[in-house]
């Protein structure tokens, strides 16, 4: 089984999600953090993707199958998933986060409706299975 997920609320279509990935941009360029993410880290799946990875293991696919579910996020989640990752990690933002906490809350704060940003996240799997001998 393969199993993929949403990049994360900097990838998606929503405004707020356009607004942050522009705030982690430039606050990675300025902190000379751009290039936390190596070059080409995804070749290897697009030279060989999942399916025939699975197939060279005898599996055959049996199905995709996607749900889409709404998540929210407070202005704080968010800066903690920002530490908690790789974009700008406590050890990249240093003394910076409080500037960087501030600058969140300006560049998404006209999006947040009840306290929360509304991203429709979609979780997909393949199923595979070993066919019948």
């Amino acid at each position: 089984m393969a199993l993929c997920w949403s990049s994360g609320p900097a990838a998606g279509p929503e405004e707020w999600q356009r607004a942050f990935a522009g705030l982690l941009e430039r606050r990675q360029a300025a902190l000379g953090a751009g290039a936390r993410v190596p070059a080409n880290w995804d070749a290897p799946r697009r030279e060989q993707p999942d399916a025939e990875v699975l197939a060279g293991a005898g599996f055959e696919l049996a199905g995709r199958y996607e749900s889409p579910v709404s998540h929210e996020w407070t202005v704080p989640e968010l800066a903690g998933y920002v530490r908690s990752t790789s974009p700008l990690p406590p050890s990249v933002l240093g003394e910076h986060g409080p500037e960087f906490d501030a600058k969140l809350a300006a560049s998404v704060g006209r999006y947040v409706r009840d306290g929360r940003l509304t991203e429709t996240v979609s979780y997909a799997y393949e199923l595979a299975r070993k066919p019948a001998a």
